[in-house]
Protein backbone atom coordinates (compact mmCIF):
# COMPACT_ATOMS: atom_id res chain seq x y z
CA UNK A 1 0.00 0.00 0.00
CA UNK A 2 1.29 3.09 -1.03
CA UNK A 3 2.13 5.94 1.58
CA UNK A 4 1.04 9.47 0.97
CA UNK A 5 3.56 12.13 1.40
CA UNK A 6 2.58 15.15 3.21
CA UNK A 7 2.79 18.71 1.66
CA UNK A 8 5.77 19.38 3.19
CA UNK A 9 7.57 15.88 2.19
CA UNK A 10 6.67 16.98 -1.42
CA UNK A 11 7.80 20.36 -1.49
CA UNK A 12 10.83 19.38 -0.33
CA UNK A 13 10.98 16.74 -3.16
CA UNK A 14 9.78 19.08 -5.54
CA UNK A 15 13.10 21.37 -4.72
CA UNK A 16 15.44 18.34 -4.66
CA UNK A 17 14.11 17.29 -7.58
CA UNK A 18 14.59 20.81 -9.43
CA UNK A 19 18.26 20.68 -8.26
CA UNK A 20 18.95 18.06 -9.31
CA UNK A 21 17.33 19.20 -12.76
CA UNK A 22 19.43 22.29 -12.58
CA UNK A 23 22.79 19.88 -12.35
CA UNK A 24 21.98 18.09 -14.98
CA UNK A 25 21.33 20.99 -17.42
CA UNK A 26 25.03 22.14 -16.11
CA UNK A 27 26.33 18.73 -17.35
CA UNK A 28 24.71 18.16 -20.46
CA UNK A 29 25.15 21.93 -21.55
CA UNK A 30 28.69 22.35 -22.42
CA UNK A 31 27.94 18.75 -24.31
CA UNK A 32 25.39 19.63 -26.48
CA UNK A 33 27.39 22.85 -27.53
CA UNK A 34 30.30 21.40 -28.19
CA UNK A 35 28.59 18.46 -30.65
CA UNK A 36 26.33 21.20 -32.22
CA UNK A 37 29.93 23.27 -32.67
CA UNK A 38 31.53 20.37 -33.80
CA UNK A 39 29.08 20.22 -36.89
CA UNK A 40 29.71 23.79 -38.14
CA UNK A 41 32.08 25.66 -40.37
CA UNK A 42 34.69 27.74 -39.08
CA UNK A 43 33.06 30.93 -40.08
CA UNK A 44 29.95 30.17 -38.60
CA UNK A 45 31.52 29.19 -35.22
CA UNK A 46 33.59 32.59 -34.91
CA UNK A 47 30.85 34.68 -36.36
CA UNK A 48 27.35 33.17 -35.38
CA UNK A 49 25.82 32.48 -32.18
CA UNK A 50 27.30 29.66 -30.21
CA UNK A 51 23.63 28.11 -29.33
CA UNK A 52 22.29 28.27 -32.73
CA UNK A 53 21.77 25.18 -34.59
CA UNK A 54 24.33 24.61 -37.59
CA UNK A 55 23.42 26.37 -41.14
CA UNK A 56 24.65 23.36 -42.53
CA UNK A 57 25.48 20.09 -40.64
CA UNK A 58 29.26 18.83 -41.43
CA UNK A 59 29.73 15.62 -39.95
CA UNK A 60 32.90 16.01 -42.44
CA UNK A 61 34.77 17.97 -39.32
CA UNK A 62 34.43 14.49 -37.92
CA UNK A 63 36.61 13.03 -41.11
CA UNK A 64 39.17 15.50 -40.90
CA UNK A 65 39.73 15.37 -37.54
CA UNK A 66 41.68 12.13 -38.12
CA UNK A 67 43.55 13.58 -40.86
CA UNK A 68 44.63 17.79 -39.55
CA UNK A 69 44.65 17.03 -35.66
CA UNK A 70 48.77 16.51 -35.35
CA UNK A 71 51.02 17.55 -32.69
CA UNK A 72 54.73 17.78 -32.53
CA UNK A 73 56.30 15.62 -29.94
CA UNK A 74 59.70 17.01 -28.03
CA UNK A 75 61.76 14.78 -30.23
CA UNK A 76 60.87 16.61 -33.12
CA UNK A 77 58.44 13.79 -34.77
CA UNK A 78 54.92 14.48 -35.06
CA UNK A 79 51.77 12.07 -33.57
CA UNK A 80 48.40 11.40 -35.88
CA UNK A 81 45.07 11.45 -34.51
CA UNK A 82 45.30 7.42 -34.63
CA UNK A 83 48.33 7.56 -32.53
CA UNK A 84 46.98 9.33 -30.08
CA UNK A 85 44.10 6.91 -29.47
CA UNK A 86 46.52 3.88 -30.54
CA UNK A 87 48.72 5.43 -27.46
CA UNK A 88 45.56 5.86 -25.11
CA UNK A 89 44.63 2.28 -25.77
CA UNK A 90 48.45 0.70 -25.03
CA UNK A 91 49.07 2.40 -21.87
CA UNK A 92 45.69 2.31 -20.45
CA UNK A 93 45.92 -1.58 -21.46
CA UNK A 94 48.91 -2.27 -19.59
CA UNK A 95 48.42 -0.26 -16.47
CA UNK A 96 44.54 -1.44 -16.43
CA UNK A 97 46.13 -5.43 -16.83
CA UNK A 98 48.70 -5.19 -14.53
CA UNK A 99 47.84 -3.01 -11.86
CA UNK A 100 44.61 -4.72 -11.00
CA UNK A 101 46.88 -8.38 -10.85
CA UNK A 102 49.19 -6.56 -8.75
CA UNK A 103 46.61 -4.59 -6.05
CA UNK A 104 45.05 -8.03 -5.65
CA UNK A 105 48.22 -9.43 -4.99
CA UNK A 106 49.56 -7.24 -2.65
CA UNK A 107 46.17 -6.40 -0.67
CA UNK A 108 45.50 -10.26 -0.01
CA UNK A 109 49.29 -10.61 1.06
CA UNK A 110 48.63 -7.94 3.50
CA UNK A 111 45.45 -8.75 4.56
CA UNK A 112 45.46 -12.74 5.03
CA UNK A 113 49.30 -13.83 5.39
CA UNK A 114 51.65 -13.21 8.11
CA UNK A 115 55.46 -12.14 6.99
CA UNK A 116 57.79 -9.90 8.58
CA UNK A 117 57.51 -6.18 8.78
CA UNK A 118 54.20 -6.29 7.70
CA UNK A 119 52.43 -3.65 10.26
CA UNK A 120 55.65 -1.28 8.56
CA UNK A 121 54.32 -2.11 5.09
CA UNK A 122 50.67 -1.07 6.37
CA UNK A 123 51.40 1.94 7.80
CA UNK A 124 53.90 3.34 5.42
CA UNK A 125 51.06 2.70 2.80
CA UNK A 126 48.11 4.82 5.31
CA UNK A 127 50.94 7.89 5.78
CA UNK A 128 51.56 8.11 1.65
CA UNK A 129 48.04 8.78 1.48
CA UNK A 130 48.02 11.69 3.57
CA UNK A 131 50.96 13.46 1.09
CA UNK A 132 49.54 15.57 -1.51
CA UNK A 133 50.27 14.13 -4.67
CA UNK A 134 51.94 16.92 -6.69
CA UNK A 135 54.33 17.66 -3.79
CA UNK A 136 55.99 14.63 -4.82
CA UNK A 137 55.85 14.98 -8.69
CA UNK A 138 59.35 16.63 -8.97
CA UNK A 139 60.81 13.99 -7.54
CA UNK A 140 59.31 10.97 -8.74
CA UNK A 141 59.58 12.80 -12.25
CA UNK A 142 63.82 12.82 -11.33
CA UNK A 143 63.82 9.40 -10.24
CA UNK A 144 62.22 8.06 -13.10
CA UNK A 145 64.94 9.56 -15.00
CA UNK A 146 67.99 8.32 -12.89
CA UNK A 147 66.35 4.40 -13.65
CA UNK A 148 65.98 5.19 -17.26
CA UNK A 149 62.29 4.50 -17.00
CA UNK A 150 61.40 8.34 -18.35
CA UNK A 151 59.67 8.97 -21.40
CA UNK A 152 59.43 5.04 -22.62
CA UNK A 153 57.09 2.20 -22.22
CA UNK A 154 58.74 1.23 -18.99
CA UNK A 155 57.49 4.08 -17.02
CA UNK A 156 54.18 2.53 -17.74
CA UNK A 157 55.52 -1.00 -16.42
CA UNK A 158 56.98 0.39 -13.54
CA UNK A 159 53.93 2.60 -12.16
CA UNK A 160 51.35 -0.26 -11.83
CA UNK A 161 53.48 -1.20 -9.34
CA UNK A 162 52.37 1.78 -7.40
CA UNK A 163 49.91 0.46 -5.12
CA UNK A 164 47.70 2.32 -1.86
CA UNK A 165 44.86 5.03 -2.13
CA UNK A 166 41.35 4.16 -1.22
CA UNK A 167 41.42 0.83 -3.51
CA UNK A 168 43.70 -0.59 -1.39
CA UNK A 169 41.52 -0.22 1.81
CA UNK A 170 38.69 -1.24 0.28
CA UNK A 171 40.32 -4.68 -1.26
CA UNK A 172 42.48 -4.99 2.27
CA UNK A 173 38.79 -4.94 4.27
CA UNK A 174 37.38 -7.45 0.90
CA UNK A 175 40.01 -10.07 2.13
CA UNK A 176 40.07 -9.63 5.42
CA UNK A 177 36.15 -10.91 5.02
CA UNK A 178 36.57 -13.64 2.72
CA UNK A 179 36.76 -16.73 5.20
CA UNK A 180 39.72 -18.21 5.58
CA UNK A 181 38.38 -21.94 5.39
CA UNK A 182 38.15 -21.31 1.46
CA UNK A 183 41.83 -21.16 1.62
CA UNK A 184 42.43 -24.20 4.10
CA UNK A 185 40.32 -26.19 2.30
CA UNK A 186 42.54 -25.88 -0.67
CA UNK A 187 46.05 -26.07 1.26
CA UNK A 188 44.56 -29.77 2.15
CA UNK A 189 44.19 -30.72 -1.39
CA UNK A 190 48.31 -29.77 -1.50
CA UNK A 191 47.31 -26.48 -3.37
CA UNK A 192 50.48 -23.95 -3.01
CA UNK A 193 49.93 -20.75 -2.05
CA UNK A 194 49.38 -19.06 -5.30
CA UNK A 195 47.32 -21.56 -6.26
CA UNK A 196 44.82 -20.59 -3.21
CA UNK A 197 45.41 -16.54 -4.52
CA UNK A 198 44.80 -17.16 -7.92
CA UNK A 199 41.94 -20.50 -8.12
CA UNK A 200 40.21 -19.16 -4.58
CA UNK A 201 40.46 -16.26 -3.62
CA UNK A 202 41.00 -14.03 -6.55
CA UNK A 203 37.92 -15.19 -8.44
CA UNK A 204 35.82 -13.83 -5.58
CA UNK A 205 37.13 -10.50 -6.10
CA UNK A 206 36.72 -10.08 -9.34
CA UNK A 207 33.60 -7.53 -8.43
CA UNK A 208 35.26 -5.09 -6.89
CA UNK A 209 38.21 -5.41 -8.88
CA UNK A 210 36.32 -4.92 -12.44
CA UNK A 211 34.93 -1.98 -10.92
CA UNK A 212 38.31 -0.47 -9.89
CA UNK A 213 39.35 -1.58 -13.90
CA UNK A 214 36.61 0.46 -15.04
CA UNK A 215 37.63 3.56 -13.01
CA UNK A 216 41.20 3.15 -13.77
CA UNK A 217 40.27 3.14 -17.29
CA UNK A 218 37.98 6.21 -17.33
CA UNK A 219 40.67 8.10 -15.32
CA UNK A 220 43.35 7.25 -17.00
CA UNK A 221 41.46 7.79 -20.84
CA UNK A 222 40.77 11.46 -19.33
CA UNK A 223 44.49 11.81 -17.60
CA UNK A 224 46.54 14.53 -19.54
CA UNK A 225 49.19 15.45 -17.17
CA UNK A 226 50.65 12.23 -16.33
CA UNK A 227 51.19 11.69 -19.89
CA UNK A 228 53.01 15.28 -20.32
CA UNK A 229 55.14 14.93 -17.47
CA UNK A 230 56.24 11.10 -17.94
CA UNK A 231 55.70 10.25 -21.62
CA UNK A 232 56.17 13.34 -23.71
CA UNK A 233 56.93 11.66 -26.82
CA UNK A 234 53.93 9.58 -26.27
CA UNK A 235 51.07 11.51 -26.41
CA UNK A 236 47.56 10.62 -25.38
CA UNK A 237 43.83 11.26 -27.11
CA UNK A 238 44.24 13.65 -24.06
CA UNK A 239 47.56 15.09 -23.53
CA UNK A 240 47.52 15.35 -27.65
CA UNK A 241 44.32 17.60 -28.01
CA UNK A 242 45.69 19.45 -24.98
CA UNK A 243 49.16 20.15 -26.97
CA UNK A 244 47.07 20.79 -29.94
CA UNK A 245 45.54 23.19 -28.48
CA UNK A 246 48.70 24.91 -27.87
CA UNK A 247 50.54 24.77 -30.61
CA UNK A 248 47.60 25.91 -32.90
CA UNK A 249 46.91 29.10 -31.07
CA UNK A 250 46.48 31.10 -34.10
CA UNK A 251 44.37 29.68 -36.84
CA UNK A 252 42.84 26.82 -35.33
CA UNK A 253 39.62 25.05 -37.01
CA UNK A 254 37.85 24.93 -33.88
CA UNK A 255 35.15 22.86 -35.12
CA UNK A 256 37.24 20.23 -35.83
CA UNK A 257 38.90 20.48 -32.97
CA UNK A 258 35.59 20.00 -31.00
CA UNK A 259 35.03 17.05 -33.20
CA UNK A 260 38.15 15.48 -31.87
CA UNK A 261 37.19 15.95 -28.44
CA UNK A 262 33.81 14.53 -29.01
CA UNK A 263 35.11 11.33 -30.31
CA UNK A 264 37.54 11.06 -27.45
CA UNK A 265 34.83 10.83 -25.47
CA UNK A 266 32.82 8.13 -27.28
CA UNK A 267 34.63 5.29 -25.52
CA UNK A 268 34.12 6.84 -21.82
CA UNK A 269 30.30 6.74 -22.74
CA UNK A 270 30.36 3.37 -24.21
CA UNK A 271 31.74 2.16 -21.25
CA UNK A 272 30.15 3.74 -18.76
CA UNK A 273 26.54 3.27 -20.56
CA UNK A 274 27.35 -0.53 -20.82
CA UNK A 275 28.71 -0.92 -17.70
CA UNK A 276 26.35 1.11 -15.42
CA UNK A 277 24.91 -1.59 -13.79
CA UNK A 278 28.82 -2.84 -11.96
CA UNK A 279 28.75 0.62 -10.40
CA UNK A 280 25.31 0.63 -9.08
CA UNK A 281 24.86 -2.93 -7.86
CA UNK A 282 26.13 -3.67 -4.17
CA UNK A 283 28.92 -6.05 -4.13
CA UNK A 284 28.36 -8.89 -2.26
CA UNK A 285 29.99 -12.25 -1.77
CA UNK A 286 28.97 -15.70 -0.65
CA UNK A 287 29.78 -17.70 2.66
CA UNK A 288 29.92 -21.19 3.66
CA UNK A 289 27.22 -23.24 5.05
CA UNK A 290 27.62 -24.97 8.33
Amino acid sequence: MAVRKSKSQRIVMGIIFALFVLYAVTLLYPMIWMFLSSLKGSLEYETGNSLDLPKRWLFSNYGLAFESLVVRNKGGGTTSFFGMVWNSVWMNGISIVLGTLVSAITTYTVAKLQFPGKKVFYAVILFMMMLPIYGSMASSLQIKKQLGVFDNVFNVLVSTFAVGGYKFLILYAFFKSVSWSYAEAAYIDGASHFQVFWNVMFPQALAPLAVFAIQDFIAGWNDYMSPLIYMPSYPTIASGLYQYESQMIRGMNYPVYFAGIVISAIPILIIFISMRKTFMTSLSMGGLKG
